[in-house]
């Protein structure tokens, strides 16, 4: 959960516009973080609308790519409001949202954390329990040590291997009527899940509005609430 607070207006109390403002009765001043929690409100779901069509790269990054899992709509539907006489506040509830501000280290107590592998596009975005519904997993390790859940790699869909060559050099002549097998698998399984005790996630500053923008917007529309309620533009 991350939240904005409105108090970044304050910065006007010595100002007439924040003498105006702490002449007003409490019914007043309300109306005043109000405008403001609105304003920022709508800066942070509008910010979400914006960056959502570039935030799908880790769907895409599976092949074939996977299906975005509708995390900024929820974003949009998880942003709240609330407001007294004395400030205001704008709340995000999604998870992991505070990355914006630091990195994150994620882990479970007694449990092993699972993330989707590349392989499988299916993973993305759910969870063990809801890909066993329709795939049989189970655990599996590499020589290396690396756990996983796994399915048959009958399931898994393989790639020929000619897409990742390199092209055939100009100069030199094509070979006809070659035709390359698709990869096996010698392991006999796909694997679906990685198994980690824990997982770094980045900071990410940039899936929120920056902080001068906020500290404008909630200035800005401040300055304008106080400026209305004292020509009575309520």
């Amino acid at each position: 959960m991350a939240t904005l607070n409105v108090r970044y207006a304050t910065g006007l109390s010595d100002t007439p516009i924040g003498k105006f403002f702490h002449a007003f009765n409490d019914t007043n001043k309300r109306g005043v973080f109000k405008r403001v929690s609105v304003r920022l409100w709508n800066l942070v779901r509008k910010h979400f609308r914006e960056i959502e069509p570039t935030h799908h790269k880790t769907a895409d990054s599976f092949s074939p790519a996977a299906t975005p899992t509708g995390y900024w709509e929820r974003a949009q539907k998880g942003t709240t409001l609330q407001y007294t006489a004395q400030s205001g506040t704008v709340t995000i509830d999604t998870p992991g949202i505070s990355r914006a501000f630091h990195p994150l280290d994620i882990r479970m107590k007694d449990k092993l954390l699972t993330i989707p592998a590349r392989p499988s596009p299916e993973a993305y975005g759910r969870t063990a329990s809801q890909v066993s519904t329709t795939e049989r997993l189970f655990f599996a390790q590499t020589r290396s040590g690396v756990k996983m859940l796994a399915t048959s790699a009958a399931a898994a869909s393989t790639e020929p291997r000619e897409r990742h060559r390199r092209p055939p050099s100009a100069t030199r002549p094509k070979r006809h009527g070659i035709a390359r097998p698709k990869r096996e698998n010698k392991n006999g399984f796909r694997p679906v899940f990685w198994l980690r005790e824990s997982v770094h996630i980045k900071q990410e500053r940039g899936i929120l509005p920056s902080d001068k923008e906020i500290t404008e917007a909630a200035t800005e529309e401040f300055a304008i609430g106080v400026r209305d309620f004292v020509l009575g533009r309520k």
